[in-house]
């Protein structure tokens, strides 16, 4: 991936996460990806250019912060899959939150129907989901609630 197409996929992916209040899926490794490729631009770029990569890559992880914020206030999960240092940033801000307890591991689901935002027994809401789309569920309870309802199904890992 050239250092062009690196800023072209940055800019469409904060200008897609600016568009919506949802967190946008994104690869696992997608940080560590495109870090790799703006820290290897040679020549081709100016400083200038150089810095308008960088500037664009810290706006969009400050836009997705903001917006694992608002899911951890609404108690929503993550979107699968998302960049694993956004995965941990939630999950060590949900255990402080949560008294600093040991938070169970999350459930993996695939949603099998397509559902509007829902509230579930124990209160929470959850949704909108989209037919096919994973989701991992860290409240057992809503986990179950999702399976038994036909909504979605385990994946095992």
């Amino acid at each position: 991936m050239n250092s062009e197409k690196v800023l072209d996929s940055l800019f469409n992916k904060f200008n897609e996460e600016k568009k919506t209040g949802e967190l946008l899926q994104l690869p696992s490794d997608f940080y560590k990806t495109a870090e790799s490729e703006l820290s290897g631009e040679t020549g081709t770029s100016s400083a200038a250019e150089a810095q308008n990569h960088k500037s664009t890559l810290s706006a969009l992880k400050q836009k997705r912060r903001q917006k694992i914020l608002i899911y951890l206030a609404y108690g929503k999960p993550l979107p699968d899959p998302i960049p694993e240092e956004e995965r941990r940033t939630y999950e060590r801000i949900l255990s402080f939150l949560n008294g600093g307890e040991k938070q169970q591991k999350p459930v993996h689901i695939r949603i099998v129907i397509k559902i509007p935002e829902v509230i579930t027994t124990t209160g929470s809401t959850i949704g909108p989901y989209q037919e096919g789309e994973t989701v991992a569920i860290t409240n057992p309870s809503d986990a179950e609630f999702i399976i038994n309802n036909k909504i979605g199904e385990r994946i095992e890992e």
